[in-house]
C-alpha cells in the first residue's frame, strides 16, 4: 500500500490498539464484554497500517480503550500496564513514524502510576499518557489523584482522556452498549470535575485531549459555567474561568463529524482547538471512511481549518511525529 500524501498525511490522536491476550483477559476480569459492547473488534499493526493508507492517515497514537488495565488486583494492574506500554512502543519502533503511544496508566493505585510516567517517558520515550475519565468511580478531579496530575503538569505531558462506564451504569444505561450514551456524559462529567476541583489550574501544563468533539462539553458548557458560580469551592480556587480552560483543551473528531456536532463545538473553541480522531477499530474503517467524508463536506471548515484539524494542531502535542 502506499503511504499516504503529504496533503492527507493526518495524525490519528483516538486510534486503539488490543495486545494479543487483552480482549480476553478483560472479558474474563469483568465476567462480560467490556462497556456492554457486543465483542471486542480485533487489531494488529499490519491491517492497521493497510487501514491508515487507504484513508489517508501518516501517523496512529495508539492508545489502550476502556476498561483500561486495573480490573482490582493492583499487582496484575502494574503488570499489564507495563506490558500493554511495551507493546505500543515495540510497534512505534517497528513502525518509525506510524505510530506514536500514549501509555496506560495502573490507576487507581497512584503510587504504581507515578512509577509508570516515569517508565514511560524515560524509557519507552512515550509521546503522553490516556487516562479514563474514573476509576471505579472516583474522577480525574479528586484529590487522591493531585499527585499524578502535579507530575503531568511538572513533565508538560499530554493526556488522552477516555470515556469508561460511570459507576451507576447499571441503573441509567437502559440496556444499551454504554457508549452510545453514557461515554459523551462521562467525559462532561470528568472535565468539569477537573476544572471546578481546581486540579487544572494547579497543574496548567498538562495538555489534554477531550474525544468525541467533547461529549456534552459544547452544548453544557455555558451552564456549567454559570450554575457553578453558585456552588462553593475548593480552597484556593475562587478564581476559576470555566470557559476560559475549556478553551485551552483539545477535542477530537471521532463520531464527532456532523455539523450539528461540529457547530456546537465551534461555539466553545475554534478549529485551532480541534484535532483528529477515529476511534479505530472501534470504529470499523467505513466508519473512519465516512467521518472523514463529513468533515470535507462540512460547510463549516474552511480547507486550512481542515488541514489544521487533520494535521497541524496535533503537531503542537506531539512535536516528534
Amino acid at each position: 500500500m502506499p503511504s499516504p500524501t503529504v496533503t492527507t498525511a493526518r495524525i490519528d490522536v483516538h486510534s486503539h490498539y488490543l495486545p494479543p491476550g487483552y480482549a480476553e483477559t478483560a472479558t474474563a476480569a469483568l465476567g462480560a464484554v467490556p462497556d456492554g459492547m457486543p465483542r471486542m473488534p480485533d487489531w494488529d499493526p499490519a491491517t492497521t497500517l493497510e487501514v491508515m493508507d487507504r484513508q489517508g492517515i501518516a501517523t496512529a497514537m495508539l492508545s489502550v480503550s476502556s476498561p483500561g488495565v486495573h480490573f482490582g488486583d493492583d499487582d496484575a494492574a502494574r503488570g499489564l500496564a507495563r506490558s500493554v506500554n511495551e507493546f505500543a512502543a515495540r510497534n512505534a519502533q517497528d513502525h518509525r513514524g506510524r505510530f506514536g503511544t500514549l501509555a496506560s496508566l495502573p490507576l487507581p493505585n497512584v503510587d504504581a502510576a507515578l512509577e509508570e510516567i516515569a517508565y514511560a517517558l524515560d524509557t519507552l520515550k512515550a509521546e503522553g499518557f490516556v487516562m479514563l475519565t474514573n476509576y471505579r468511580g472516583v474522577y480525574l478531579g479528586d484529590n487522591k489523584f493531585d499527585p499524578i496530575f502535579e507530575e503531568l503538569s511538572r513533565r508538560k505531558a499530554v493526556v488522552f482522556m477516555h470515556p469508561t462506564s460511570p459507576p451507576c451504569w447499571e441503573h441509567i444505561a437502559l440496556g444499551f452498549p454504554r457508549p452510545m450514551l453514557e461515554f459523551p456524559f462521562d467525559s462532561t462529567r470528568a472535565i468539569t470535575n477537573l476544572i471546578l476541583s481546581g486540579t487544572l489550574n494547579r497543574c496548567p501544563n498538562v495538555r489534554i485531549i477531550v474525544p468525541h468533539g467533547g461529549g456534552t462539553l459544547p452544548f453544557l458548557a455555558r451552564r456549567i459555567a454559570m450554575v457553578s458560580r453558585l456552588v462553593p469551592r475548593p480552597a484556593g480556587s475562587s478564581n476559576l474561568d470555566v470557559s476560559g480552560t475549556l478553551k485551552r483543551l483539545f477535542y477530537d473528531t471521532a463520531a464527532a463529524t456532523g455539523d450539528n456536532s461540529l457547530g456546537a463545538l465551534l461555539t466553545l473553541v475554534d478549529s485551532s482547538q480541534i484535532v483528529f480522531g477515529s476511534d479505530y477499530p472501534f470504529m470499523p474503517e467505513a466508519m473512519t471512511q465516512g467521518m472523514i467524508a463529513e468533515l470535507k463536506a462540512s460547510g463549516l471548515l474552511k480547507p486550512e481549518d481542515l488541514h489544521a484539524i487533520d494535521r497541524d494542531n496535533a503537531l503542537k502535542l506531539f512535536a516528534r511525529v
